[in-house]
């Protein structure tokens, strides 16, 4: 008995399990090649979606800092504060999605 990772969830499972405890996709029903296919479409998703939402934070921190600097609102006023908001929430998303697609490739 041995210790796999499912390809679905990527989570430690024995591979004498017919299906994975977890997120339970049919492992038994399956061979090598379709097993690899999934592992390989789960983290091509898994990109795809850090990408997705790296890509709206990118937005956001534009949006905001468009808005700051063509509508000049006034200091100290909930427009200002909705603007820095907006750009500190883009920025902070942005790097946090980058560092998860980092680590997602050394897998």
């Amino acid at each position: 008995m041995a210790i796999i990772s499912c390809p679905q969830c990527q989570k430690s499972i024995s591979d004498k399990h017919q299906t994975c405890p977890h997120c339970n996709v049919a492992l038994g029903e399956m061979d090598k090649q379709s097993q690899q296919r999934l592992a390989v479409r789960t983290k091509l998703q898994k990109h795809q979606s850090l990408m997705n939402q790296s890509f709206i934070a990118l937005i956001l921190f534009l949006g905001g800092f468009l808005v700051l600097y063509w509508q000049h609102p006034e200091p100290g006023s909930w427009q200002q504060s909705a603007c820095y908001g907006a750009i500190a929430v883009g920025v902070v998303w942005y790097l946090v999605n980058r560092v998860r697609l980092v680590f997602l490739k050394r897998k």
